[in-house]
Formats: structure tokens, sequence, C-alpha cells
């Protein structure tokens, strides 16, 4: 049994992506037991499949997973490694980031036919606080023609 949850709206149709994330029966037991028994992991586990890219992959610093969730390192290192742990996730490392690589058999966020064999093109998210001055090294790059509005001030 497979669910497809569509989550687009207007202003994502000019996205060529899908805004879908496919949930199997053992991703479902997964849930209910994380929500049962380990909340916070909950928590995590989501933030993950959400943010993760077409192919299940997301390369993601410990400082973003703070940021976003508002949970201790500690917290956040020790929910990975349980989630890890219970076959819900792989971890690589990228640098000082992870790559947090999601078993395809509880979700997919791509085409069915490429769940078995897929290259793993990570999606990445960067942070302020990691990331200080970077608008302005990344605006000397492109140009002042083509600036890019990554962190918009308040």
């Amino acid at each position: 049994m497979e669910l497809a949850v569509d989550y687009t709206t207007k202003s994502d149709s000019s996205e060529k992506k899908p805004h879908f994330t496919k949930v199997y029966k053992p991703g479902w037991n997964r849930i209910k037991g994380l929500l049962e028994g380990d909340p916070t992991a909950a928590r995590v586990w989501v933030f993950l499949v959400e943010n993760a890219g077409h192919d299940n992959v997301l390369a993601c610093s410990m400082a973003i997973l703070e940021e976003e969730l508002g949970l201790h390192r500690k917290t956040i290192y020790k929910k990975v490694k349980y989630l890890s742990e219970q076959g819900a996730l792989a971890i690589a490392k990228m640098g000082t980031a992870n790559v947090y690589i999601l078993n395809p058999h509880e979700t997919w966020k791509a085409s069915e036919e490429f769940k078995n064999y897929h290259a793993i093109t990570a999606r990445a998210l960067i942070g302020k606080a990691e990331n200080k001055g970077f608008r302005k090294r990344l605006t000397h790059i492109v140009g002042q023609a083509e600036q890019v509005e990554l962190f918009p001030v308040d």
C-alpha cells in the first residue's frame, strides 16, 4: 500500500520537481511508532523526509538542524543515531555535514521506476549562522546584474 500526497500550490506550479512523498506501509508504521515512543525523533525524521530531494537524500549540517528544529546538537545527534540504528536512514559524511539517505522502502520522492537504482544527487541546505557574509560573496561572484536573494533582510 502506498499513499502519494501532493502539496503543490499555485505558487509552486512553475517548478518541475514532484511535490509529493510516497509513504509506504513501513513508513506509516515508522511514523506511528515514533509518535508513540519518541516524538522528538519523529520531528527529526519528518524534517529529513520533508526536505530530502527527489532521490531521498539530504545533505545538511548539524547547525541547520539546530536552527530548523530548535533542538540541542546532542539531542539531534542521539535522534539521528537512533533513526540510523532502526533502519530509517543511512548517514554519510560530506566534509563537516552529514548526508542523510532515507530508507526507500518507507518513503520515496521520485518515480517508482527509479526506487532500486538511482544516483545520489543531494540537496544541500545552508543557513545564516554558518555562512556570515555569504550573500556578499555570492553577489560578487554572480555580478551586480543578477543578485540572488538568499537571505532577505528583515
